[in-house]
């Protein structure tokens, strides 16, 4: 009898060991690295341990084992344990080895970008390069603090720092000399690497960078004048028919509104019942064109601003700004700046691609972040002459949709 029972209870547990290797294909060890927040096509979690794989879709938790790999014409957005954002371009097999939050600016972070391409915004690990470590095929990066974006295709690495400061180091992986830094501490921005560890620095963003919208960009076509000229890389531009008339107001008011789009204060601010600013992200889909400006203001270090026009397209399947244009005059000529980024929880951050002031080049920033909802967008931007800084114009914006 007690063989019988024993027997029975056996196979009820074998049952259930069964029952759970089927719902957690996940290995035992694993820690959750973070989420997806976007999928779009086809995004696929391989466990490296234990090879099992999972489709990834929106708030599918990722794991400190896995491979995401996206495939043609598939992109994703994870959101990581200490705030980060990754945009995972087509194409791209990225591995989590290490993503562990610790107390400060402690925590470790260990990934390798074995093929493709990335956009990411660091969260709360940062600081310290040896808490940060991104692998490539000619060598690892370390940050201190930052928004930038790396692709590997045709043998070459291609590099863009929006803010902060990124370190190359190329010694284990091709002896090359280092580190390298982009960015803030570095003497240039953009660069290209190539499979043997020279360094070409550029002038503007590499064309070769695949963008995140559905759409190629038009400029994104290899010449050697991409190292040299002005042309727009990576953004598409559409221009509006007619200019938008500058809207007289003070200048201060509306600086103090922009002002007023923290999270926190952004949630009073919005109507009682609201869902916080990340749920309204997560759940909407579609693409969004603020090109409504409700209410602008700008200076100029040479006088009087006319004809603004301001426009961004959003993606929230993809979590990104696609694109965005920003256009004034003054008495020195038109001043231009395109720009593009991605959508975080407090909103969103943008890198400006390209600016200009007549046939000057031009740099500088360009910050925004939703307000009543989804609806509208507030924001500042500061541009300058790179020869000139002391010509400079920057101003405040509230865009709302058509």
């Amino acid at each position: 009898m007690n063989s019988n029972f024993e027997l029975i209870a056996k196979s009820k547990l074998a049952a259930r060991v069964a029952l759970i290797a089927c719902v957690l294909p996940i290995s035992v060890s694993a820690e959750q690295a973070g989420k997806t927040i976007m999928s779009r096509g086809d995004v696929i979690a391989s466990d490296s341990s234990t090879e099992s794989q999972r489709p990834l879709k929106r708030r599918s938790p990722v794991y400190d084992v896995d491979v995401v790999n996206t495939g043609t014409s598939s992109q994703a957005q994870l959101r990581m344990q200490d705030g980060a954002l990754i945009a995972l371009k087509a194409q791209t097999q990225l591995k989590i080895d290490e993503y562990t939050l610790g107390s400060g600016d402690g925590g470790s972070v260990v990934m390798e970008l074995i093929s493709g391409g990335l956009r990411t915004i660091t969260g709360e690990i940062k600081g310290d390069k040896s808490n940060y470590k991104l692998k490539t095929p000619v060598g690892s990066i370390g940050i201190r603090g930052t928004h930038y974006e790396v692709e590997w295709k045709n043998n070459e690495l291609f590099l863009a720092v929006w803010d902060g400061t990124i370190e190359l180091d190329m010694s284990n992986a091709t002896g090359g000399e280092g580190p390298v830094l982009l960015g803030k501490g570095g003497d240039f921005s953009f660069a290209k690497v190539s499979e043997s560890g020279t360094v070409t620095s550029l002038l503007k963003p590499p064309s070769e960078l695949s963008s995140l919208s559905s759409t190629p960009s038009k400029s994104a076509q290899s010449t050697e004048a991409d190292e040299q000229g002005s042309t727009i890389a990576n953004v598409e531009i559409t221009t509006a028919e007619q200019s938008t008339p500058l809207v007289t107001g003070s200048f201060s008011q509306i600086v103090q509104d922009v002002s007023q789009n923290e999270f926190i204060n952004e949630q009073e601010l919005d109507s009682i019942g609201t869902e916080p600013l990340e749920e309204l992200i997560e759940q909407r889909s579609g693409t969004a064109a603020y090109s409504v400006i409700d209410r602008v203001d700008a200076t100029s270090s040479l006088g009087a601003v006319s004809a603004i026009d301001m426009q961004m397209t959003v993606n929230f399947d993809r979590g990104t700004v696609e694109q965005g244009a920003l256009s004034f005059q003054d008495s020195g000529g038109q001043w231009f700046a395109a720009f593009n980024g991605l959508i975080n929880s407090q909103g969103m951050t943008l890198g400006v691609n390209f600016a200009s002031h007549g046939n000057n080049l031009a740099n500088g920033t360009i910050q925004s972040q939703f307000t009543q909802g989804l609806d509208k967008l507030t924001g500042s931007f500061n541009l300058q002459e790179i020869e000139d800084p002391s010509v400079f114009a920057q101003g405040a914006f509230i865009l709302s949709q058509p």
